[in-house]
């Protein structure tokens, strides 16, 4: 794979880094098609149950690493020597990155689709045709078939479509049944927790209430020290976004606590002082009150959220500096109640919480309307989380590996596919292996009518589209021209099932994806590829040379 250099040794002297250029026409389009195809190539090897995968050479040329997430691949890929080749690749880097920021998934398919496309539009324009008719054209063909796969998206209820999702990207049938074992339990939202086990084995559980990042606020109040756990059985709760720094300030607390008939109090805030951690332990030392305190991890909005689910869930009011307050402003009304709380070093963990049924619903309401209209990938992973803390239920699957590298790496997936079956919960699923593509090419073929240069492009998709399930097949060892043939005499839903060595109905098989992922992948695809193809000119920005001295 090639590497970066900062060098100009062994660049051509019309290429040096340090002077800006710009190259127009053919001189653009070619180099830049072949950067583009070079990355797309690369990834592609990777598709499907048998791709391999890529080696790239470490930085400091010591050892190697095997890649095989197409994600990973694009961000190790650096530099072509070729300023204007390295653009291309550069614009196939943008696409597949995307795809992974946005979904979690689909990025070595977007590239493969890409690739197809930007190949059957570069032979058309070097027949002569009109680059912004053929992108027009494409852009009607790709609307066609996402109406198409829209049209053949059904929703992911059954466990057995679940475990599909989970074991394309995790490529454990094992994991996978667990996985979707645990979602069938705790709902599409479920807060589901990856830890690393012991031995080879995978085992999961199940436990009452929420879960939220967070530690205790010192190890001087601890119930447990050797543990490292602060733990109240039935305790009040108060839930304040501020620093506590007086000792007053915890004392008016535990005063009505006390007023209150309770013996138990666990504060959860932003920070707690000294001389306020002093007057808890000098009281806990005395009683009647037996008071712990606990930080939520996260800053600023997002720890204020999490704090206000945190008083939903509990019944407690939710204080914050904010509104300007203060510890004084704290009553026995804004007190919760939990049947047990446990603070460590990486969790806060509520069970039992106190918190008005009608006010967790309309919030859980409210943060699914949300969710329905966020497109950011991150955000849409932090209302998950949200909505599945609300729900109340804990999920923990542990799985094991002969080694830590290859437990931490099954960690990693595990975690990377409960986040894009929870995409395919939301909005649905269509037949995987790259038979949805197959199954849209009818519509798309319908509306190529014609032989003018939009209808060329639409049937340039349709062979574009076959590409995820050719490459797929070809990965295995398969003849692609065959497979594509016989999905085709098989009917809709057909593609080849690479684990039996056959074409199959996917659905039956179990093998899905999700719908959103499918689509996105496709249009981010059609968009690059029109990009490159229709690419007058590229302007090379002067590179500052890197210099050792200051």
């Amino acid at each position: 794979m090639p590497t970066l250099s900062r060098s100009s040794a062994g660049r051509s002297a019309a290429q040096p880094l340090s002077v800006p250029s710009v190259v127009f026409g053919a001189d653009c389009r070619e180099p830049m098609r072949r950067g583009f195809d070079t990355l797309a190539r690369l990834l592609s090897l990777t598709l499907g149950p048998r791709g391999g995968n890529i080696v790239s050479q470490r930085v400091n040329a010591t050892g190697f690493e095997p890649l095989a997430d197409g994600a990973t691949i694009a961000r190790r890929f650096t530099d072509l020597p070729h300023r204007v080749e390295n653009a291309g690749a550069m614009m196939m880097r943008h696409i597949v990155w995307h795809m992974r920021e946005r979904f979690g998934d689909g990025s070595v398919t977007a590239a493969v689709l890409a690739r197809g496309i930007a190949r059957e539009l570069h032979r058309l324009i070097a027949g002569g045709a009109d680059p912004v008719l053929l992108q027009r054209g494409l852009d009607i063909g790709v609307q066609t078939a996402v109406a198409a796969l829209e049209e053949l998206s059904i929703p992911l209820t059954e466990p057995e479509h679940v475990a599909g999702v989970a074991r394309a990207v995790i490529e454990d049938p094992q994991v996978a049944q667990l996985l979707a074992e645990m979602i069938d339990v705790l709902g599409p939202y479920g807060n589901i927790l990856i830890q690393p086990g012991y031995g080879l084995g995978h085992t999961y559980g199940f436990r009452e209430g929420s879960r939220f990042p967070g530690e205790y606020i010192s190890r001087y109040l601890l119930s447990d020290k050797f543990r490292h756990v602060a733990a109240l059985d039935g305790p009040h709760v108060v839930v304040a976004d501020f620093h506590f720094e007086e000792p007053r300030h915890v004392l008016h607390l535990l005063d009505l606590v006390a007023q209150a008939g309770g013996d138990k109090l666990f504060i959860i805030c932003k920070n707690m002082w000294e001389r306020a951690i002093d007057a808890l332990l000098a009281a806990n030392s005395r009683g009647p009150v037996t008071a712990y305190a606990a930080r939520i991890k996260p800053v600023e909005d997002l720890r204020r959220d999490m704090m206000r689910d945190f008083a939903l869930l509990t019944g407690a009011g939710f204080i914050t500096d904010v509104a300007g307050m203060g510890p004084q402003d704290l009553t026995a009304a804004d007190l919760g109640r939990a049947e047990r709380l446990v603070a460590t070093e990486e969790y806060l963990s509520l069970v039992g919480g106190g918190g008005d049924a009608q006010s967790l619903d309309a919030q859980t309401a409210a943060l699914q309307s949300r969710l329905a209209l966020v497109e950011e990938r991150e955000e849409r992973e932090l209302l998950r989380e949200r909505i599945g803390r609300l729900q109340g239920g804990i999920g923990e699957l542990r799985v094991g590996a002969y080694t830590e590298s290859e437990r931490n790496a099954l960690v990693e997936r595990a975690a990377h596919a409960v986040k894009v079956v929870q995409v395919g919960l939301e909005g649905g699923v269509v037949p995987g292996g790259g038979a949805a593509y197959l199954d849209a090419v009818p519509a798309v073929e319908a509306a190529a009518t014609g032989h003018s240069e939009e209808a060329m492009a639409m049937r340039a998709l349709v062979r574009a589209l076959e590409e995820p399930a050719r490459t797929i097949a070809a990965n295995a060892d398969a003849y692609g021209p065959l497979v594509i043939n016989a999905c085709r005499e098989r009917g809709p839903g057909h593609a080849y099932d690479v684990g039996q060595g056959c074409v199959r109905d996917m659905m039956a098989a179990g093998i899905v994806d999700p719908t959103p992922v499918v689509k996105a992948a496709l249009e981010q695809a059609a968009s690059g590829a029109a990009m490159l193809i229709s690419a007058e000119a590229l302007v090379l920005p002067r590179t500052p040379q890197e210099s050792y001295r200051p």
